[in-house]
Order: C-alpha cells, then structure tokens, then sequence
C-alpha cells in the first residue's frame, strides 16, 4: 500500500501574518490573521475534514495550559501519511501530546530527537501506528502522524503552555485562534480560572453568548456550538491578582514552586541617545516574511525623537554587505528608508554577519534571530544591542538573551506597538542583579513585564516555606532589595509549577543549545518537553517501544519491562559482533585487493568461468536480489552469479606504500549535465550584468524548488560570480528548516565549490539532526578533510565504522575504510590512530574509483561502470573480468554506491547513472544525484572530479562521463 504524505499548515494558538497597514497609521499591536487549518494531499480525490474539536484551557496567573483534540476524517479509499507544521507564540510551548488508539488516549513519551526521527520512519515503513512531535528552529515544530485510516478517523491531543501577554491596563490577554476554515460537527470550549472570580475576566472578542460563571475554585466559562464555524479569532481579558501568586507541585521526588511576585517599582530612566548607531538589516530570504509596515513605524517614531544622528547600515545575510552611511537629521531618515524599501531578501542567515564592522554607540537589529547558515550562534556584542523581531516564525529567546546581555532591549513588534517599541528604545529600566533563598534551590527567573511590572519566579523548594532574597540594579546605580515569601500556604491547586520550572530553564540554555546540548535533551526528556533535543513520540505496540529501547507510558510499562531484558542480552550480543563482521569483510576486501587479474580481452563467457574457476574465484558477485533477477541486464553478465567465495589470507602484507600505487597515465572526462528548465535556458542566455535581475525576475515560480537555486547557482559559479552564487545556493537552509536531505545536498554542492569552510557547519547540523544515519558522519569526516582537518575527519569516518548500522546501509563500513587509510597514508603530517582497532589499519590504493549518493530516502540508484572490453559492472554483476570491483546494491538508503579497480587497464570506462525506482511514503520530485570520480585513489597522486545532477523518472539512465586510461 503506497501512503501519501499530506503537508498541514496548522495556525493553531499561533499568529499568522497580515499585510501591514501604513506606518503612520500603525500605533497597536497588529490583529492577528489567522489563516485556517489546512489538510492537504496531493493525490487525495476528497479533502481530509476536521470534524470535531475540543479546547480546554486552565488560566493561573499569567500562565495558561490549553488542550485541543482533533478528530480528523479521511473519506478516501488510501489510507495517508500527515505532517503538521505550525509556529507558536513567542512564550508558547508544546507540551503534551496523545493518539487516539480505539477509544483510549495514549501519552507520547519524550525521545532524543534523532532518535525520534528514525524510530518514526522505520516503524512507518514497517505500516505500525506511530506519531512524533518536535521542535525545529526559533518556536517552531512539527507533528508527523501515520496512518490516518482510508474512510476513517484520526484523533490528536496537543497540549499547548504558554506565558499570557500583558495589556496595555495590566491585564493578561488570552488568544484563541478559532479558524478552522470549516463548519464543524461538534466545538466544545471550556476555560477555568481558579483564583479568579467572574467579574475579573471577560470576554474582548469572539465567543458570542459566552457567559462567565462563579464555580468551586474560580471562574469558569463554557461553550458549546454544533454543525457551526467559529470566529476565526477569540480574546479574553482577565485581572490576577495583584498580590503574590504561588503553585507548588510535587514530581520526581521534589517540590517545585511557581510565584508571580509584584515587581521592584523602580521608574525607567532614560537612556543616551546614540551619536553613531549600527544598523544591521536581516536580508536573508527569510527577512521578506517580516511586518516591514511596522519595522518602518518603528524607526519613524525613533529617529523622530532621536533627532539628529549617523547610521551605519549592514545588510545581513549568508554573509555581510555593507549598506552605506546614512544622516539622521532632524527626524528626517528618508534616505535611510528609500534604500531599506530597495533591499532585495535572498540568501540564507549566517549570524555572524549581524555584527556590524566598525565602532558605534548601538546595535539597532530587524531580524528574526533564526540562523541557518555557517554562524549559527549569535555573536557578542560589546555594546548595547537593540533586537527587533516582526515575524511569526522567530527566535525571540535567542533576539532576548543576546539583547539583554548586553544590556539592551528585545522588542516583539508582533505584541508591541510602534510607538511603544520606539519608547522602550530610548529608556532602560531596573535589572535583577541577584535572586537567593536559603530554603530553595535552582531558581530562575522569568525577565520582569514591562506592562504589568510583575516577576515570575521558579524553583525547587528545600523547606516547607522560603524567603526569596532579591536585589534589583537602579538604572541610574544602586541596589534595591526585596523580600518575598514562598511556600504551600495559600497556593493555587494546579499541575504548573514543574514544568514552569523546566520551561524558565530551557529559555536559559536555548540561545546557546550548541553548548548546552546534554542539558536541554535531560531537561526535555525529564520533564516531557518538545526541546531541540527532544522529540514526544506516540507508538502503538509494546513490542515497538522495547525494539527501540523506548521507555513507554505507564500503562505498558509491566509488559515493556518483562520484555526489555531479554532484548538487551540480544542487544548485547549483536553489538559485540559487529566489529568481528566488519573485519572478516574488510579481510575479505584486503584479499580480492591482493590478487592479480587478468587485463587482456575478456575471453567467451564459457572460457572465462573455466579461467576464474582455475584461479579460485567466481566470475561475478551475487545478485542481491532476487525480485530485481527478472529485470533487464543494463548489458552482458557473466553466465554465473554465485557469492564471492572468502580467499585465503595472503601472508600479513605491511602497510600498502604510496609508491606502490604509482597512478597510470588517466584523467577524468565529465559529460557536463545540463537542466532543460526553461529559467536554467533564460539565464544561460542573459549577459552577465542582467544575470541577478532575471533571477530574481524567475525565482517568486520556484520559490521551494531545490532544483532551482541548485541550477542557478550552478550557472552564476559557470559565469564567475560565485558570491552571488552562494547566496543562491545559501536559500536552500532556508527552504525547510530541517530537512537533513536538503541540507546534505547544499553540503554536497558547498564541498563541489571548494567552500569546505561553509560545508563544516552545514553537515554538522545534518549529524545533529541524522546521528542514526552513516552518511551523516562519513560527509561530515570527508568534509573535516578538506578544511585540513584530518584528525577529526578521521575519528569521524571510524564512527561510520565501529557504528551498528540499520541493514539498509549495507557496505558503508568498507567505503569508509577506504577514505580513512587514504586520509592517513597521503597526511602531510602524522595522524594519531592508537583509538583504531589495526585489523582495520592498511590503505588500498586504486587506479580508478566512483562513488554515486543521493538525496532521496528509500530510493534506490544503481551505479554503471563498462570497462573497455565492454563488461559493465553493476549490482548484479559486482566483480569483472579484470577485478573491478562493484559495492553491495543500495535499495533503502541514500547509498553511496561504490567501484573500486586497483589496476586499471588501459582504455576507456563509461561511467553511468540509473533511476531504479523508489518506496517513499511521501510524493516526490527529482532525486539528486551525486558523483565523485577519482584517479591514483589512496596517493600521492589522487585527483577527483564531483558532478551533482538529477534524475525524475524511473528505469532513466544519464552518462556521468568516463575515465580515459593510457590514452
């Protein structure tokens, strides 16, 4: 059965975005659009329909825990894969989820996120129920659910916490994002208050009829609508208390408290005006995404009460392009604007580039704070930075931390109108210098609210009841200190306080997650929480839990327990064998590199199995396959196809010298690879001053097309504009935020570019996202190796060795033998490889090598080598007449697939390409391909061509190039 996979855009408790009005009309936080709930599938003859919906959501101070459950009805006849993608709130976490399995919601469990990721993905492809939540980038996540039955429903459980923002008369705003862009059967809403009575909340929009209503423990509304289409959005106002408010819960054998405290009561002050400001300008692609209406209110209201000044602009993108020098006189910066209102939004987001060149008295930043590209971490500023953010999707913890910091400003110009945001620019307000108790632990605090000058603070309490000791820093000098009383007494019933805890913690660690990466997944899995380290994964057999080493929910964990040991003795087993495996293969490789073959005419077949029988070797390797047996030979095999039979070991051969596989006279003649796309045909036509201008004229058409800015950059690298052409390349970090196969290609391309500097970080984050995955180490150790780097591109390439891989990847452990002696034989200087076990210590030079790897999961592409006496090696003819050597067949991965010859006879070797076909679960495009060829692998004298190209559809073949030997 064949699953399609269906992309949801959900705006669910998030903020969608509007155009913006003018600048000089913009003085309130924009109205939040939000656009409605959306099930796609593009093979789908009827649309999947959200047929019933239940909110639930329990207010306690300015914290709010909201629980949606969706019913989901899928009236066609195949059953579909789903994909939710969704941003939240700034101050929104997902923090809960369940699936539905016959009438029974079952909790997802946190998992390590990569782990999560291949759990999924083989569980799917076994056709077993499982469903992953996970964090992106900045406060972004995604959902992905299978299967949602054919004529069938589907019910999902997300449980959403959030900090409620404050108005402009203190009181705390809730947003319901109602657009569900249908009538629905049934909508159920129910919000409690506990602490709070009737009169101190009440409806502002949506919810028409809704009454508040007095109830044990708090005020209480509900609502009820039946074949009905809600309001697209809902707002309630309610009042806290302006008095101390606690929880205290217990968990993991600890009390956890959560207090929204009275702030210190000290005014602002007013801050210097900057004579020299940085400007730095977010112009990645990203950046067209901002309310630039609001941004341009912002700096109109700022310099207006700034008045006269000098602006140094910096436009940020995958690197850093200086904007002019600009005077600010007398509020007039229309210059400033004008070239603002020209910047073209392309490239990805390198971080580094956010700091400005040359000296100022301010950072004034308009981005995001979603980097994506080399710098992924934010630098530091020695000066007051002043972060701006005016997009749905962005890191605000990340714009706040550096911000503050520094001893500037964050400003959400989602929550903060213009003219406010330019106040909070030009004041500074008190800072907590120091929070302690003697009869508490671990506590953190929340930065205080502007608006409603409160303070919340968490911690782990040691005794029944604690004083909070804090001192507040004056924004003209001095300490102000405060004194507040925690404990049980007088606190609210509600389950807050642990995850709050948990939540302040993470918003401390995030900006920095590189770091603090151990820290954030134990702080995910302990508490829960959808982290960048951690993922919440729901499956539906005991029996899956305990085969990926899982703990389950409560209710499996008898039988997970009962199950799990013996399986961890299997574990056990298996993994001490896989090091024994690897070097009786890599024996077995040692030997076939140690025999001699024949480089005369291939003789008649039948001869030639009389002559490979003599010599105690079979003519060919076995056919991996038997369903692939009746398909046609890509050209002429050898009669038989019996397994490679083990050689006897030679005596103990040293170390292969490099002089030894002196390189024949070769060289590698690529057949260049042209898109037939109509822009690719447009731009090779354009004269290189109009080049830019056509892009950018083509790219709105193909804006989530990888081919595309591959093709282009291709074009504009042909054309000697490689500056352009990498930030061309650049927008493939922005296409999808993680999408370890986007990313391993723009790696690929970096690498074909000779930017192993900018490929470094980019596969990197592929491991990050991928550990599981072999590729993932071997690009990232090959990658290591070209920035000179060997030590650590050899550890890398070790872990591909020493690793227990998925059976999908087969051979990957001798290819990355190869490149790790090749790396230590040809080191200008010594490699230390005392951690390496030396049965898997020796170089194995060859005349000729190819490897073919793709981009696309569960694809499989076959690697085509004919010799010059016309015999092609291929998966089912794997070891030729004259010892070229084919790699086991790549079905299930992204291979790659290798040939191997050590002595090359002379002549020439067409080397080919073919699309056999694929299992994706998923509706795909073209499969990207890429080849590396070598000559003198493993010497002195090794050279390489790389060549990425693309194949569409199945049984197509495409001629890489060949090899010429001798000639």
């Amino acid at each position: 059965m064949k699953v399609v996979k269906a992309l949801v855009l959900l705006a669910l408790f998030c903020a969608g975005q509007v155009a913006a009005a003018q600048a000089l009309l913009i003085n309130e936080p924009p109205p939040r659009g939000v656009p409605p709930i959306l099930l796609r599938t593009p093979e789908a003859v009827q649309p999947i329909r959200l047929t019933r919906v239940n909110v639930d959501v329990l207010v306690l101070g300015r914290l709010a825990k909201s629980t949606v459950e969706m019913t989901f009805h899928n009236p066609n006849a195949r059953v579909l894969e789903g994909e939710l993608q969704f941003p939240l709130l700034d101050g929104q976490e997902v923090s809960g989820l369940a699936l539905d399995f016959d009438g029974k919601w079952r909790p997802a469990v946190p998992v390590d996120k990569a782990r999560g990721q291949e759990v999924f993905e083989e569980v799917t492809r076994t056709r077993v129920d499982p469903a992953l939540l996970e964090a992106t980038q900045g406060n972004n996540y995604k959902l992905r659910i299978y299967p949602i039955p054919a004529q069938g429903d589907r019910k999902v459980s997300l449980t959403i916490s959030e900090h409620l923002p404050a108005r402009r008369d203190g009181t705390a705003l809730l947003r319901l994002p109602l657009a569900f862009g249908e009538r629905l059967g049934n909508f159920d809403l129910r919000i409690q208050a506990p602490g709070l009575k009737a009169d101190a909340a009440r409806v502002v929009r949506g919810l028409s009829g809704a009454r508040w209503e007095n109830r044990e423990g708090g005020a209480t509304l509900t609502w009820h609508r039946r074949d009905d289409q809600p309001e697209p959005l809902a707002e309630v106002s309610l009042s806290p208390p302006t008095g101390p408010l606690m929880t205290v819960e217990e968990f993991g054998g600890k009390r956890y408290f959560y207090a929204e405290l009275p702030g210190p009561g000290i005014p602002p002050a007013a801050r210097p005006k900057p004579g020299q400001l940085a400007l730095v300008w977010d112009a990645s692609g990203s950046g067209a995404q901002r309310q630039h209406g609001r941004e341009f209110a912002l700096l109109d209201a700022y310099f207006k009460a700034l008045g006269n000044g000098q602006v140094r602009l910096t436009l940020a993108r995958d690197s850093a392009e200086d904007g002019g020098n600009f005077v600010v006189k007398g509020g007039d910066w229309s210059a400033l604007r004008a070239r603002l209102e020209q910047v073209i939004y392309d490239g990805a987001t390198n971080m580094a580039a956010f700091r400005p060149p040359a000296a100022a008295d301010a950072v004034l930043l308009f981005s995001d704070g979603l980097g994506n590209f080399s710098a992924q971490t934010m630098p530091d500023f020695d000066l007051p930075l002043f972060a701006v953010s005016a997009a749905a999707a962005a890191d605000g913890e990340r714009l706040r931390q550096a911000a503050t910091k520094s001893g500037g400003v964050y400003i959400d110009l989602l929550a903060t109108s213009p003219t406010a945001a330019a106040a909070a620019l030009r004041s500074v307000g008190p800072g907590l210098a120091s929070l302690r108790s003697n009869g508490a632990q671990e506590l953190v605090a929340a930065p205080l609210d502007p608006e409603s000058g409160r303070l919340a603070v968490t911690g782990i309490l040691t005794e029944p009841t604690a004083v909070l000791d804090l001192e507040w820093r004056k924004p003209g000098g001095g300490i102000q200190r405060q004194q507040v009383r925690v404990g049980s007494t007088n606190g609210l019933p509600a389950s807050f306080a642990a995850q709050a805890w948990a939540r302040l913690r993470l918003q401390q660690l995030l900006p920095e997650r590189s770091l603090h990466r151990t820290a954030i997944a134990r702080l995910g899995k302990s508490f829960g929480l959808v982290t960048p380290g951690t993922s919440l994964i729901v499956l539906d057999r005991v029996e899956d839990y305990v085969r990926h080493e899982i703990p389950p929910p409560d209710e499996l964990r008898d039988d997970y327990e009962r199950l799990a040991a013996s399986r961890r003795q299997q574990a056990e087993r298996d993994r001490a064998s896989h090091i024994e495996d690897i070097a009786r293969r890599f024996k077995e490789k040692q030997a076939w590199w140690e025999r001699d073959f024949p480089k005369g005419d291939r003789p008649p077949v039948r001869q030639e199995a009389k002559v490979a029988a003599a010599a105690g070797a079979a003519p060919g390797m076995m056919m991996e396959r038997s369903q692939r047996a009746s398909a046609t030979p890509p050209a002429p095999a050898p009669a038989t196809a019996a397994p490679m039979p083990r050689m006897d070991a030679a005596a103990p051969a040293s170390k292969a010298k490099l002089a030894d596989a002196e390189a024949p006279v070769a060289r590698i003649q690529l057949k260049k690879w042209l898109p037939d796309a109509p822009y690719a045909e447009r731009l090779r036509k354009t004269e290189a001053d109009q080049l830019y201008r056509v892009y950018l004229d083509e790219r709105p058409a193909y804006l989530n097309s990888t081919a595309f800015f591959l093709d282009v950059a291709d074009i504009f690298f042909e054309r000697g504009r490689p500056e352009l052409a990498l930030r061309i390349l650049s927008n493939l970090a922005e296409m999808d935020l993680e999408n370890r196969h986007i990313l391993r290609i723009l790696g690929y391309r970096l690498l074909q570019a000779k930017r192993a500097d900018l490929a470094v970080p980019v596969l990197q984050r592929v491991l990050d996202l991928a550990p599981n995955e072999p590729q993932s180490w071997r690009d990232l150790g090959l990658a290591q190796a070209e920035t000179g780097d060997r030590q650590q591109a050899v550890a890398s390439l070790y872990q591909v060795v020493t690793r227990p891989w998925h059976n999908r990847f087969p051979d990957i452990e001798l290819v990355a033998l190869a490149e790790m002696n090749a790396l230590i034989a040809t080191s200008p200087s010594g490699i230390d490889t005392s951690a390496i076990d030396p049965r898997f210590l020796r170089n194995l030079p060859l005349d000729l090598r190819v490897l073919l790897a793709w981009d696309a999961d569960n694809t499989d592409i076959d690697l085509w080598v004919t010799d010059p006496n016309g015999e092609k090696a291929y998966y089912g003819n794997r070891l030729t007449y004259q010892g070229g050597a084919m790699s086991r067949d790549f079905t299930g991965g992204y291979g790659p697939e290798e040939f191997s010859l050590k002595k090359a006879k002379p002549g020439r070797y067409l080397v080919q390409a073919q699309f056999y076909g694929h299992r994706q679960q998923v509706v795909a495009g073209a499969t990207t391909l890429s080849l590396r060829l070598y000559t003198a692998f493993g010497s002195a004298a090794q050279k390489e061509e790389w060549l990425t190209l693309r194949l569409k559809g199945q049984r197509e073949v495409v001629t890489v190039g060949e090899f010429v030997v001798g000639q």
